[in-house]
């Protein structure tokens, strides 16, 4: 039984959250809202607001066209990368919405509509949108370019710039003419179909194709490639061939064959040369067979223009052997994940390969050999959903197992099962987490992969997120594929933003603070402010800055002038020390040339630190509670409250606001001078020149609850402003009461 009398329990470091029944600590939280970890020294501070990443000015007029201003003001941000590309310092906030995708180029901030649009480049229109329970579109850095795949629409290789084009090879290559030679041509015995002569050479030339003694067959049969600006090389086309003999002294020459209307590769598939195959004189007709035959190069055409070649390179001359199915192939559009690793593009899942995993040649990233996959469907765990390169292992993800790819012995690739019982679709929350691992987050909580360097280190997959007992059930299972994470190197922590169950928007956060190994929450305090927080795509740029797609809030069509329409997380948004909550753009006005949308503050949600349930370390006794004391870092003339509530009950108490000052100097002249406009309720306003500014301070407020007898004890410090806790003392008294005997009233003859 614990001591009685009156007590003061004290905790130096407020600790994250920590919902499970027993808490390992007393000083943890059930609940911590738009807080992070001070870098300085600890406690948690709560100085965050979002600010719009195009920031307009008091009025923003984007034109007429209303197609594209529902594309990027009235539609969900539905994917959402930073690029910053290699060996450049070019940097793309590439993002998709109302199936554009498009990226954003510098943000200057304007009201011009000129300024506006020069600011924003589309790269394609018209693709999927995704549904809740799709991950949409994924970017797969390579080198200095960017693969772009959805599963739906053709996979994008963007360059930057306005540059992008189909990726890979899709389609078969078309396969090169051949003229006939005739031969007869030359004694005048024949006339000719095409009105085109071959060049013919001596017998003894050294340049020119077949055996120019009378009645020898002469057989050959040409195929061709195409290559990309990548060094790829498309797959071999279908063959083509023609057969001649000659018989008069004046038809036995040697000949050049004509290549009529060369083939030319898509432009949008980046083609820069052509390369011609032709097979060695097979003397006799063997057309049904010439897909057998060997080929070898004849010549690589560096351009993609001409459409005339004359092919007089003797036999003698071919060396190099063409490549074969194993060394290229066409593949499908709907693959839906991928990652780089190894020097190769990994492309896997989707509708039409729900289990399979192709790879390209190292280097060369668009040729895919028609014997470099593997399909792991013969093992249980269901489909792929989601492929990450994790050191010098690749990481399958499935939705109920996780599958480890490696280089074995001679450099053959090897894949086994990590694991066989935790899967994942939630693909977007994938990210490396420095000294944590492979983070990501699964059905019943937040997990990582750790380990892994050769040496002998095995790879473990472990839950990380035990004490979110009550937020983890509020995950929607279906919609898990929205869900969206981020680490940010400049916030040091990983944060997931979900879908709760009972919505259609993600307007949770898990954070998980890398300094302490603690955790706090991303939320609205109340139902009606849940728009506030709904953020679809989470980034980073290059300096740890957190980007932020939302689905924007208009309260009334934003083209009618006499709804009087408000927007609310309108564009792109930046997580930063703003003390507002972006803004809001209000129709107000429309002219020959734009709507007009006058621009104002929103103000920033409140944030909290809510304690678990004190039972004061032995729930045999009661209690009564005096005050509560919290230690802060004071930042100014801003105010906090404090509540409080008892044994378990909803009913919230609500113990006042105060001024985060020195309470022994304020309402008097001596108080801290403070900045801002006139309130009523400092006396002591700053004037340059006159006054010193004073650095923030530690100091102590004390909140009197005195409470009536009771087993337990909770309060919540929230404010509309910044504030930072570090601490807090709890004065009480316990009294020797203990738990009554339901018997007793049994007994006395009571009702049951």
């Amino acid at each position: 039984m614990a001591a009685q009398g009156k007590q003061r329990i004290s905790f130096n470091n407020l600790a994250g959250i920590e919902q499970r029944w027993q808490a390992p600590t007393q000083n943890a939280a059930d609940d911590v809202t738009a807080a992070r970890v001070d870098p300085q020294g600890g406690g948690w501070l709560f100085d965050r607001g979002i600010e719009p990443w195009w920031n307009p000015e008091a009025s923003f007029t984007p034109g007429l066209d209303q197609t594209k201003f529902k594309q990027l003001f009235n539609s969900k941000v539905d994917a959402l990368f930073v690029w910053a590309k290699q060996n450049t310092e070019q940097v793309y906030y590439i993002a998709e919405s109302g199936g554009a995708l498009y990226y954003w180029w510098g943000n200057k901030g304007s009201s011009s509509v000129a300024a506006f649009y020069n600011d924003w480049v589309l790269i394609a229109d018209g693709r999927h949108i995704p549904k809740l329970n799709e991950p949409g579109t994924q970017f797969i850095p390579y080198a200095n370019r960017l693969l772009i795949i959805n599963g739906y629409n053709k996979p994008l290789w963007f360059y930057g710039r306005e540059r992008a084009r189909d990726f890979g090879f899709t389609l078969p290559t078309p396969s090169p003419q051949p003229l006939d030679i005739q031969p007869d041509y030359l004694d005048g015995t024949d006339d000719l179909n095409l009105g085109v002569a071959a060049p013919n050479f001596s017998s003894k030339s050294a340049i020119g194709l077949g055996f120019a003694a009378a009645a020898e067959p002469n057989n050959f049969d040409w195929k061709m490639t195409f290559i990309t600006d990548t060094g790829s090389e498309s797959p071999l086309s279908s063959p083509t061939g023609i057969s001649w003999e000659t018989d008069s002294a004046a038809t036995q020459k040697k000949f050049g064959v004509v290549i009529n209307n060369l083939p030319t590769g898509p432009a949008s598939n980046g083609i820069v040369a052509r390369r011609l195959y032709r097979t060695k004189n097979q003397r006799v007709d063997t057309t049904t067979g010439a897909g057998d035959a060997v080929y070898y190069l004849v010549n690589q055409i560096n351009d993609n223009v001409s459409e005339f070649y004359v092919d007089v390179i003797p036999d003698g001359q071919l060396v190099d052997v063409a490549p074969s199915i194993s060394d290229t192939s066409t593949i499908q559009n709907g693959y839906a994940f991928g990652t780089t690793w190894n020097s190769s593009i990994w492309l896997g899942g989707g509708s039409s390969n729900p289990t399979k995993i192709i790879y390209s040649k190292q280097g060369l990233p668009e040729q895919f050999g028609g014997f470099d996959y593997f399909d792991i469907g013969n093992t249980a765990g269901g489909a792929i959903t989601g492929i990450a390169s994790y050191y010098n292992n690749l990481i399958i993800f499935r939705q109920r197992a996780i599958d480890i790819l490696r280089i074995g012995n001679g450099g053959m690739y090897q894949v086994s099962q990590l694991n066989p019982e935790i899967g994942t679709t939630a693909v977007n929350t994938i990210k490396l987490v420095p000294g944590v691992g492979l983070v990501f987050m699964g059905y019943d909580g937040i997990y990582a992969i750790s380990g892994g360097l050769d040496g002998g280190s095995s790879i473990t997959v472990q839950r990380i997120s035990s004490g979110l007992a009550k937020e983890v059930p509020l995950i929607n299972r279906v919609a898990l594929p929205r869900a969206t994470a981020v680490y940010s190197s400049k916030e040091r922590e990983y944060w997931v933003h979900y879908i709760p169950n009972g919505s259609s928007s993600p307007t949770r956060g898990i954070v998980y603070h890398t300094d302490t190994g603690q955790y706090s929450l991303r939320h609205s305090l109340t139902e009606d402010d849940n728009y506030l927080w709904a953020f679809t795509a989470l980034a980073t740029d290059p300096t740890g800055n957190i980007i932020i797609g939302t689905q924007p809030k208009w309260t009334a069509d934003p083209f009618t002038l006499n709804l009087s329409p408000k927007g609310y997380l309108v564009g792109l948004h930046v997580w930063s020390g703003y003390p507002g909550w972006g803004k809001q753009l209000q129709l107000t006005s429309v002219t020959q040339s734009s709507y007009v949308y006058t621009v104002t503050d929103v103000a920033k949600p409140s944030c909290r630190w809510q304690s678990d349930w004190f039972d004061f370390g032995d729930n045999s006794i009661k209690y009564r509670v005096f005050n509560v004391e919290m230690e802060i870092i004071g930042y100014g003339d801003t105010e906090m409250n404090l509540t409080w509530q008892n044994d378990y009950s909803y009913e919230v108490n609500n113990a006042g606001n105060q001024k985060m000052a020195k309470s022994e100097k304020l309402f008097t002249v001596n108080e801290d001078p403070v900045i801002g406009v006139d309130n009523g309720a400092s006396k002591n306003y700053f004037v340059p020149g006159k006054q010193a500014l004073q650095e923030p301070r530690r100091m102590r407020l004390r909140w009197d609850v005195n409470t009536q007898l009771v087993d337990t004890f909770k309060f919540t410090v929230s404010s509309g402003t910044t504030f930072h806790v570090l601490g807090v003392d709890v004065n009480y008294e316990a009294v020797a009461m203990l738990p009554l005997n339901q018997r007793i009233n049994l007994q006395k003859g009571q009702p049951q």
